[in-house]
């Protein structure tokens, strides 16, 4: 197969793996894939077979290879990114998230000579983009669509669940009073759950101010549960006591190891819009 028709088949397959509808796919890595082109930023891969040696430089990551099939190929785990060891390990592919350090990254390209992926996620799509590329890369894609599928159809349950349920206006406090932007994974979670982000323009600036605060006057108080933050420390809390949503009690704590872009970020999909709007799954 030459290469631009392979680049059409995985094209076709990255479409089909986010789609709702039943669709015929590849029954294993030596479904006539290879070799195949991704684009991933503005750094494309090229690959001429699956990655057999592969180091992943953080968590989310390790979980996305894992997923999607390949876990026993991971050679090399160091969130430091340590170019002296990843040398030793000689990997063929460096996964990482794509918050780490893209000098970093090059570098560890550059030492090593494998491919760096930096996986997308910045959105539940994002992620599932991630997924399917990574079973390409690995030559797991039938086990990719399968992660895929799992969230689709976390996505479509809560679709349904929420249907006719309006939207509320939620705080969400990463810490010290600051929050999260729209453009994020946890923005577009909220977006998905039914929930309006009030503070999302203002995520880039750091701590939210009281005054605005009050000012948006949110519905609900969220958390996430690395903050150790409870009810009660907001009602002593000068600058958050006196908040409707803290008057009364609708307050709601976040797993935060569910709202990584990993393969369980239809869990956390799930967890948000169950809390938020707990009288829709009864």
């Amino acid at each position: 197969m030459g290469r631009v028709a392979a680049a059409v088949l995985v094209a076709a397959f990255v479409l089909g793996a986010t789609a709702c509808g039943e669709r015929s796919e590849p029954t294993g890595a030596d479904a006539h894939l290879y070799p195949v082109t991704i684009t991933t930023g503005d750094r494309p891969i090229s690959i001429e077979r699956p990655a057999q040696r592969i180091a992943v430089l953080d968590q989310t990551s390790e979980q996305l290879v894992r997923a999607v099939g390949a876990g026993k190929r991971i050679v090399a785990v160091t969130p430091s990114v340590s170019v002296a060891f990843l040398r030793r390990r000689r990997p063929d592919l460096i996964v990482a998230s794509d918050t780490v350090d893209e000098q970093a990254l090059s570098r560890a390209a550059a030492a090593t000579h494998a491919d760096v992926y930096a996986a997308p996620g910045d959105s539940i799509r994002q992620v599932e983009r991630a997924v399917t590329q990574l079973g390409l890369l690995t030559g797991e894609p039938v086990r990719a669509r399968a992660v895929v599928r799992r969230i689709e159809r976390k996505r479509h349950a809560i679709d349904t669940a929420l249907a006719h349920v309006p939207a509320v206006n939620v705080f969400v406090d990463t810490g010290l009073m600051t929050t999260v932007p729209d453009q994020s994974l946890i923005g577009d979670v909220l977006s998905e759950a039914h929930a309006r982000n009030v503070a999302g323009d203002d995520a880039a600036a750091g701590p939210v101010n009281p005054v605005d605060l009050a000012r948006l006057d949110p519905d609900i108080y969220v958390v996430t549960a690395d903050t150790m933050t409870t009810l009660a420390d907001l009602r002593r809390n000068p600058a958050t006591r006196r908040l409707r949503a803290v008057r009364e009690g609708r307050f709601v704590v976040l797993d935060q190891d569910l709202l990584v872009p990993g393969p369980r970020i239809g869990d956390g999909l799930d967890q948000v819009a169950r809390l938020l709007h707990p009288d829709a799954f009864r």
